[in-house]
């Protein structure tokens, strides 16, 4: 039992991670790739200039073909690295997620059965 317990509260953190990024990506097109960067408009009509990769590969978007997903909106820059979001709001936002998850499974489960 605990270990069902252990296993859907780690299914539901990368859930709740998951939802996070969803909630700050900016999708978006590429315009121009000239090999150093990449012109990328969003759907909401900004323009981002993004570095198409740097020496670690590290990079502040996805990208499929010509379609790009900006993480921007919470990249910072440290080190020659980009970090999407901060650790600590992704993980309590997975916490927190995963804990509402829990507490509702919980009320069920306890209406339901007892």
């Amino acid at each position: 039992m605990l270990g069902v317990i252990f296993w859907e509260v780690l299914g539901l953190f990368v859930l709740g991670i998951t939802l996070y990024l969803l909630a700050v990506a900016k999708p978006g097109t590429v315009i121009d790739n000239d090999g150093i960067q990449l012109t990328v408009r969003t759907r909401d009509g900004s323009i981002w200039y993004l570095p198409v990769a740097q020496t670690d590969g590290s990079r502040p978007y996805i990208a499929i073909g010509r379609q790009v997903v900006v993480m921007s909106a919470k990249t910072t820059r440290r080190k020659n690295t980009y970090v999407l979001i901060p650790k600590w709001k992704l993980l309590l936002s997975g916490l927190a997620t995963a804990l509402l998850f829990l507490i509702v499974g919980v009320c069920v489960y306890t209406q339901r059965f007892l």
